[in-house]
């Protein structure tokens, strides 16, 4: 549900500003809004930010050498106070580490050069003079290049003018043209014509097997000396790892409060902090604040005209998971309706239709569980892994309905014979599949609307709940009727008249009312009319539910197609390849059914979350809502023990 937001007026002695919004950043529920009274104290916030991003470079280089930690690992746990006395250390720690990381940059990076001045040099290895002193000959002019093989035999065309020499073999070859210095402007263009690129010797004394021999061994050195930087920053990231990321995480806590400082307005002796609360954390605030003192004003009050809060929901343990899915699409609109506790039966329910498999169901909710109870998620992590949780619980009771397991039926798994009776099989009777999937359907887009009549009543609208809303349920109610006691023998006569004359008392109140606020009688037609076509959109979005009849068949054929696979490597009659093909298929199956319960989640994740956002949401959500964003405690690397109840996204 949407808990209403309240604007706060905070007045209170400067000497106690620190410590007032360090206690309001304990409470996680102040967004501290900008005060442009006055100019705003900038320096902390740039000293703040600084620092923290001298911590996180620290962390970056730490982190190759760092140990890695598992897939279920957890954060450490401390309270606020402990990290934050981490900081004086971490951050001279940090000056030593950015020079050891300079200095093993910079290792690096001569490695780099020589090895790439080593390669460049490859070609050149048979050259007999010293790079520097073979061209100081006045009369004679050298052009050093290298040549493409197939335009080597075009300088015979120089020979009476120049003279050249090749030193390596190759698609393409290091040459010397040598000429009096007369001819060098023929010669310079002959080359320009050829596949010629020329090449200046690096500025380094002696021949190029020399330079080679020297520029390895000085790599060798350096490199001697990358590894123990590199031995050093292994040491120091195995002892000092959990120190920085404690103390990153403390700095940035001192940099969202300082960030909200500096949005204060000030005098000489007070400052003045602007806000929003949730209206159920009011007195929190107050408490909060007079445990530093007695001296402040507060006040608080509704939002006036003009002003936006932002979008806070809370709900309970079950359906605050699923508002992840809800922020997906938009959050709520702040004078609207909260979706995520009407959409959240929903989306079980129909996330476990389209996955429809118990092994795969029994699969993710196992591996779910596992990773909320050893990993300890917080945030969107938690909450997804929450959705998906829940929605293999629904895939495993989806399953048992269908009856299959891992692509298998249940006679087949168990080796009886029809002692199974399945309740649905989408393989047999794809008919009865698809009429549950449109009642689903129906049911799914008339509970929307009937939320959207809600909230019309809500607002005193009683016009639009029954003119705009209560008369497509009469349309669709009365369609769904007729056709039933048409298609189905055995159903009263009355039952058809009933729904017919529902349905055309919905379309007679579109067709009058839909357009009321117009003075036209042909206008107020015209669009009643136009409303009435609609109803192509609504059979539109009925058919759209087939999709959970497609995603669950093809959950179920592509894992027996996995199964069908497999076993044909288990029926070879030599008894060698039996056994190899036994455990190559057993391989197989794991891996391609780890494949399919991925595939398959992801689709029956989006496709669902599709169904959620068009179908029904379109119906009656007000979205546009901007995320509630207080000062608290955004923590990566450590979790904070003595936070209260957290403000959820």
């Amino acid at each position: 549900m949407i808990i209403p937001m309240k604007r706060i007026t905070l007045v209170a002695h400067k000497d106690d500003e620190e410590a007032i919004l360090k206690t309001l950043q304990a409470t996680q529920c102040v967004e501290v809004l900008k005060n442009g009274a006055e100019a705003t104290d900038a320096f902390a916030l740039d000293r703040a930010e600084s620092r923290v991003q001298k911590l996180k470079d620290a962390l970056v280089t730490l982190h190759p050498y760092a140990e890695k930690r598992g897939l279920f690992s957890t954060a450490p746990e401390m309270r606020a106070e402990e990290i934050d006395l981490l900081l004086p250390e971490a951050v001279s720690f940090s000056e030593r580490l950015e020079s050891i990381s300079h200095e093993l940059a910079i290792t690096k990076s001569e490695i780099e050069k020589n090895e790439n001045t080593i390669v460049a040099l490859r070609p050149w290895e048979n050259f007999p003079a010293d790079m520097q002193r073979f061209s100081a000959v006045k009369s004679v002019k050298y052009f050093t290049g290298i040549i493409a093989a197939q335009d080597v035999e075009k300088l015979e065309a120089i020979a009476e003018t120049a003279e050249y020499q090749l030193f390596n073999e190759g698609l393409f070859r290091a040459c010397i043209v040598a000429c009096p210095v007369e001819e060098v402007k023929p010669i310079q263009n002959f080359l320009k014509s050829l596949n010629w690129t020329d090449y200046v010797f690096p500025k380094l004394e002696g021949t190029p097997q020399q330079a080679m021999q020297e520029l390895g061994e000085r790599n060798r050195t350096l490199t001697a000396k990358k590894v123990e930087l590199e031995a050093v920053l292994a040491d120091e990231a195995g002892t000092r790892a959990s120190l920085m990321e404690g103390a990153f995480d403390a700095a940035v806590i001192k940099r969202d409060r300082a960030a909200a400082a500096a949005e204060l307005a000030r005098t000489n002796a007070t400052f003045q902090l602007e806000g929003w609360i949730p209206a159920d954390r009011q007195a929190m605030v107050e408490r909060a604040v007079r445990s530093i003192t007695d001296a402040f004003f507060l006040d608080v009050r509704d939002p006036e005209e003009g002003e936006v809060p932002p979008s806070y929901v809370e709900n309970n343990k079950f359906a605050t998971s699923f508002e992840q899915v809800t922020n997906l699409y938009s959050r709520p609109d702040p004078k609207g309706i909260d979706a995520t506790p009407y959409m959240t039966p929903f989306y079980v329910l129909l996330f476990g239709m389209m996955l429809s498999d118990t092994g795969y169901g029994l699969v993710l909710s196992i591996l779910c569980a596992l990773f909320i109870k050893l990993k300890k998620p917080s945030g969107g992590t938690a909450g997804f892994a929450r959705v998906l949780f829940w929605g293999g619980l629904s895939t495993v009771a989806w399953g048992v309905l269908i009856g299959t397991f891992f692509g298998m039926d249940f006679d087949v798994l168990f080796g009886t014979v029809d002692r199974f009776p399945l309740i649905l099989d989408p393989m047999t009777d794809p008919i009865g599949m698809l009429i549950i999937c449109f009642g689903l359907g129906l049911l799914h887009i008339l509970f929307g609307l009937f939320l959207k009549m809600k909230m019309a009543f809500s607002r005193g609208d009683w016009k639009t709940a029954v003119y705009d809303t209560l008369s497509w349920v009469f349309v669709l109610v009365g369609l769904v009727v007729f056709g039933i006691s048409s298609a189905v023998a055995g159903i009263p006569a009355f039952v058809g008249k009933f729904g017919s004359y529902m349905a055309i008392l919905g379309a007679a109140i579109l067709l009058l009312f839909k357009g009321r606020e117009s003075k036209n009688p042909v206008g107020r037609t015209a669009q009643g009319l136009f409303e009435l076509y609609q109803i192509s959109g609504y059979l539109s979005d009925i058919l759209s539910y087939s999709r959970l009849f497609a995603l669950g068949v093809a959950t179920g054929v592509i894992a027996t197609v996995f199964n069908d696979l497999c076993s044909m490597l288990m029926t070879s009659p030599n008894i060698i390849l039996k056994i190899l093909g036994t455990a190559i298929a057993c391989a197989l199956l794991v891996c391609l059914h780890a494949f399919g319960l991925a595939i398959n989640t992801l689709g029956a994740f989006v496709h669902t979350a599709r169904l959620q956002y068009v179908e029904f949401f379109g119906k009656f959500y007000e979205a546009g809502g901007r995320a509630f964003r207080p000062l608290g405690y955004r923590t990566k690397h450590v979790r904070i023990t003595d936070e209260p109840s957290p403000v959820h996204d």
